[in-house]
């Protein structure tokens, strides 16, 4: 079975070396024995990008979000029919504030989102760095991922986790990122999927591969091991 996907922006949203979702996802449905078709939509580039089983876009600058967001605009529809089809769209770093209603920069200026959901986006004078630890209803590891913001989300409906060691949408250890059936948005970064072998595993099963757990990857596995034990030490040296 051939599995489609987009890696919006590869261009201009790529920080913390993001394509490796996209490259890693393909590579583990192959190994499940799917065909997989991988294509990018860069800035200023017009085409249809219907018909995809998989959406994602990664973090950028602040400026390149901007300019990200003034072209996404145009896809606006497009991304609203994926989401309503439970197409399957990950969102990591500060992408997913575009899907909302606006975002206000640190200077006041107001830029208006792609309105698919009510949230709302601030940014403010502080950046907030650093390694976390959270936990998602999707399964039962924890998550860690690395947090690089200067924005507050507010009026999310449904997050995609709670952090146990580091910042959420709005407050320290709190909610954060965002869940809309099968579309996801959160600013954790590392690339989230290569650290997560459980979240590479629960993207798969919603993109329809059948037993992932049959494959696995030793030195990701290990990696992720390391990392969770390291940190969940660290927030217990914190209490």
């Amino acid at each position: 079975m051939e599995r489609k996907l987009l890696h919006l922006y590869d261009d201009v949203m790529n920080l913390y070396g993001e394509y490796a979702n996209v490259s890693l996802l393909a590579r583990f449905l192959t190994d499940l024995g799917h065909s997989v078709q991988i294509d990018t939509l860069s800035l200023y580039e017009k085409k249809d990008i219907s018909g995809y089983d998989f959406y994602f876009m990664g973090a950028g600058t602040e400026r390149r979000q901007k300019l990200a967001l003034s072209q996404l605009v145009f896809y606006r529809d497009a991304l609203k029919n994926a989401m309503d089809e439970s197409k399957v769209m990950l969102f990591t770093g500060n992408s997913f504030e575009m899907l909302g209603a606006k975002i206000t920069d640190a200077d006041g200026r107001e830029y208006d989102g792609l309105h698919l959901l009510d949230f709302e986006t601030v940014e403010t004078k502080r950046r907030i760095t650093g390694d976390c630890l959270a936990k998602t209803e999707l399964f039962d590891d924890l998550l860690v991922g690395f947090m690089n913001k200067c924005s507050i989300t507010t009026k999310v409906e449904q997050p995609f986790c709670s952090v146990i060691m580091g910042f959420g949408n709005e407050e320290d250890k709190g909610a954060e990122g965002f869940r809309a059936g099968n579309c996801f948005g959160t600013h954790l970064t590392g690339p989230i999927l290569v650290k997560n072998p459980a979240m590479l595993r629960c993207i798969a099963d919603l993109l329809g591969a059948k037993d992932s757990d049959r494959v696995s990857y030793p030195y990701m596995e290990k990696g992720y091991e390391t990392t969770a034990l390291e940190l969940k030490k660290r927030l217990e040296q914190t209490k």
